[in-house]
C-alpha cells in the first residue's frame, strides 16, 4: 500500500529528500570543470546532506510512517542521504545527551572542549567526542545484538545501505564520490554534531527550560525543520518536530531567559566563536570549567541494554505518547 505520513507536515520532509537525491544525480551527471561550479556543487551537497541529518534526528525521535516496513525502509533510505546508519543516532543522542544531558554520560557534553578562544572550541569539538561516539555506539548495539533488538537488525539493515551505495559510487567515479557525496556527507555529520555546542554551551542542564539555547529565525526553521527550538524538544523529544513553535510559545518563552532566544544563528555564531570574546554563561556571567552544573572527568557508561527509544518519559503534552516514541 502508499506509505501513510503521521503527520502531513512531513510532505516537506519529503520533499527535501527528492531535492536532495534529484540535485545530486544532476550534478554527478554534469561535467563540473571549473572550480567556481564545483565549489557551489560542493556547497550545494553539503547543505542538503545536513538537512538529511536534521531529518535522521527528527525520525530518530518520532518516527514518520504508519506502517513499521515503510519506516524500516525509509530509515535505510535516509541512512544512505546521510552516509551513515541512521540508528545510531539513538545511543548517543536519544539515550545518552538527552537523558545525562552535560554530565559525564552525556558523551557529547560541550565542556570536553576547553580552549580559551571559542573559535578552536568550535572547530575541535567534533573531533574530540567522535571517538567516545564510536565507543558508545559500539557499547550499544552490542548489547541490542544480544537482546535480539529489532534495532540492532534496523542498523545491519542501514549499514548495508550505506555501505552498498558507496561501493557503487566508488566504482563508478571514485573521484567524484569523494567530492561530490563523502565529504559533503562528513561534513554535514560534524555540523548535526557540532551544533550541540551552540545549543548548550554556557547553559544549566538543571534548569526547568534554560538549559538549551533556542534558534528562532524563521528561514532557518522552515530549512531545518523546527531544530531551533531545542529547549521545547529537550522537554517533549516525542513530540513532532511541527508542534515545537507552538510548544516553545506556550510552555518555553514565558520562563526561559531572554538571551536563549537567538534571532539569528549566524549572527550568533560570528558573536561567539569568530570574534575574540571570552566564553560565558547564558546569562553572562563568566564561564568556569565545568560549565553550570556540569559533570568533570572521563566518561561514564550507562545501561546499554535498555529498550527505549527516547531517553527520557516525556513525550508529546496532548499528543500520542506511544505512537510519538520514535524509531522504526
Amino acid at each position: 500500500s502508499w506509505p501513510a505520513l503521521r503527520h502531513r507536515e512531513d510532505l516537506r520532509t519529503l520533499l527535501f529528500c527528492v531535492v536532495h537525491f534529484a540535485t545530486a544525480a544532476l550534478l554527478w551527471r554534469q561535467q563540473l570543470l571549473t572550480w567556481p561550479a564545483r565549489c557551489v556543487a560542493f556547497c550545494w551537497t553539503t547543505c542538503t546532506a545536513f538537512q538529511g541529518t536534521v531529518v535522521v534526528h527528527n525520525c530518530a525521535h518520532c518516527s514518520m510512517f504508519v506502517d513499521p516496513a515503510h519506516n524500516s525502509a525509509w530509515f535505510m533510505l535516509i541512512s544512505v542521504w546521510t552516509g551513515a546508519a541512521a540508528t545510531a543516532y539513538v545511543p548517543g543522542h536519544n539515550l545518552g545527551h538527552h537523558k545525562y544531558l552535560q554530565t559525564r554520560q552525556d558523551v557529547l557534553r560541550t565542556n570536553k572542549v576547553r580552549h580559551r578562544y571559542q573559535l578552536f572550541n568550535l572547530l575541535s569539538y567534533f573531533p574530540r567526542v567522535l571517538p567516545a561516539i564510536f565507543r558508545n555506539d559500539s557499547r550499544y548495539f552490542a548489547a541490542q545484538q544480544a537482546l535480539s533488538r529489532p534495532i540492532h537488525r534496523q542498523f545491519r539493515l542501514d549499514t548495508t545501505a550505506v555501505a552498498s551505495a558507496y561501493v557503487c559510487l566508488l566504482f563508478i567515479n571514485w573521484h567524484r564520490f569523494l567530492w561530490l557525496i563523502f565529504v559533503p556527507q562528513a561534513l554535514a555529520k560534524g555540523a548535526i554534531v557540532t551544533l550541540n555546542l551552540l545549543q548548550h554551551d554556557g547553559c544549566d542542564p538543571r534548569h526547568a527550560v534554560n538549559h538549551s539555547r533556542n534558534f528562532v529565525g524563521p528561514l532557518l526553521n522552515w530549512l531545518c525543520l523546527n531544530n531551533g527550538y531545542h529547549a521545547a524538544h529537550h522537554l517533549w523529544p516525542g513530540a513532532h518536530w511541527s508542534r515545537l513553535p507552538a510548544l516553545h510559545a506556550r510552555r518555553v518563552q514565558p520562563a526561559n531567559h531572554p538571551a536563549l532566544d537567538q534571532p539569528c544563528i549566524l549572527t550568533y555564531l560570528l558573536r561567539t566563536f569568530v570574534l575574540p570574546t571570552r566564553r560565558s554563561n547564558y546569562d553572562g556571567s563568566p564561564y568556569t570549567e565545568p560549565g553550570i552544573n556540569g559533570d568533570d572527568g572521563p566518561d561514564l557508561p550507562w545501561a546499554y541494554d535498555q529498550p527505549d527509544l527516547n531517553g527520557t518519559a516525556h513525550c508529546d503534552p496532548g499528543g500520542d505518547a506511544a505512537a510519538d516514541a520514535g524509531g522504526p
